[in-house]
């Protein structure tokens, strides 16, 4: 166990956690090394990064180049400064708006010359083929090309990518495109990082299956959006056993034990809860609800303390206006007698 030396705590400057949430992980030490100067520097030039991390100008702007697809970073290419994401937030008095960037599908004609010549994107378009089980038609011939083109994912990436669509059963165009929009977004643009993401998505979908036979659910694949829910859920450390728990807490509220997305999210609002809460296992869970049922029993008990018996209250209510009734009776009849 590490003991971090408290007088480094005197100088201090914040990191995002997306940054360890999102980019980290394939991050190498070059790339580690600028996104820390950067946050350490505010608006840093590209020059001063070489001096600081003592790598080339491509080398920095190919570790600037990592953290904006990740969602980090954002150039300026009329200073060549680098700014954090604080600082992106943050409006600026002269800004022209960016052209947006839309993809054009290529022509049916476009597509037959690619297939006529001897290209990588020729060869993905028959792997696909093989992969699909099926004759690709001009829309997913498309969506392909979209991959490559578009997303900027490398043929043998893409490769990957329609292995891991075909596991989940999301063949369709617009699936494929919505898996290669997420892989870009997540820096998912390496054979190493695709082999890492259908990894981690193979674990998830095996916790899904044995969820959904425990809980008597269809097994087939779960949709993209429900996969990575589960992906996140062992991320944070979770457990087949804690997601099964969580279920279980979603069918007695909601009354029902179907395996679907509203469910799922239902679910994972739980499961924030116990991270909030550093609950990771059923045992600090179950621990974590008794101290919570325990409280709450206090605080009935309390309120049962302070109230007031609402039978006893209406009663001397009416024996209050009984007598006021009395006394003014017995005024009157002094007055009659005088």
């Amino acid at each position: 166990m590490f003991k971090v030396n408290p007088k480094v705590y005197a100088s201090m400057f914040s990191l995002p956690t997306e940054i360890v949430d999102k980019g980290l992980k394939f991050a190498n030490c070059e790339q580690i090394k600028v996104i820390l100067c950067v946050f350490r520097n505010p608006e840093i030039t590209i020059e001063e990064l070489m001096k600081k991390t003592n790598l080339s100008k491509n080398e920095v702007e190919e570790c600037v180049e990592y953290w904006r697809d990740n969602g980090i970073l954002e150039t300026d290419l009329k200073a060549e400064t680098v700014k954090t994401e604080k600082q992106i937030a943050q409006p600026e008095k002269v800004k022209m708006p960016l052209p947006e960037i839309r993809y054009v599908p290529p022509t049916q004609e476009e597509i037959n010359k690619i297939l006529k010549g001897r290209s990588s994107i020729k060869r993905l378009f028959l792997e696909a083929q093989e992969i699909l089980g099926v004759t690709i038609g001009y829309s997913t011939q498309c969506a392909i090309h979209a991959v490559v083109y578009c997303y900027g994912i490398k043929p043998d990436v893409a490769n990957c990518l329609l292995h891991f669509a075909k596991s989940i059963d999301s063949t369709s165009h617009e699936d494929i495109k919505k898996i290669a929009e997420y892989w870009k977004e997540n820096g998912i643009t390496t054979q190493a990082a695709a082999d890492d993401y259908i990894t981690e998505t193979d674990k998830a979908l095996s916790v899904f299956r044995e969820l959904a036979i425990r809980t008597n659910n269809d097994t087939s694949p779960p949709t993209f959006a429900v996969l990575e829910l589960f992906c996140e859920w062992l991320r944070w450390g979770y457990t087949i056993d804690e997601v099964e728990k969580a279920f279980n807490i979603m069918k007695a509220e909601k009354m029902t034990g179907r395996l679907v997305w509203k469910n799922v999210c239902h679910m994972n609002g739980t499961i924030k809860k116990w991270r909030k809460a550093e609950m990771f296992t059923v045992a600090d869970i179950e621990k974590g609800t008794k101290k919570f049922q325990t409280k709450s029993s206090k605080k009935t008990e309390k309120q049962k303390e302070t109230s007031f018996d609402v039978e006893k209250a209406t009663e001397k209510s009416k024996e209050n206006r009984k007598d006021f009734g009395t006394k003014k009776n017995k005024k009157r009849t002094r007055v009659k007698g005088a």
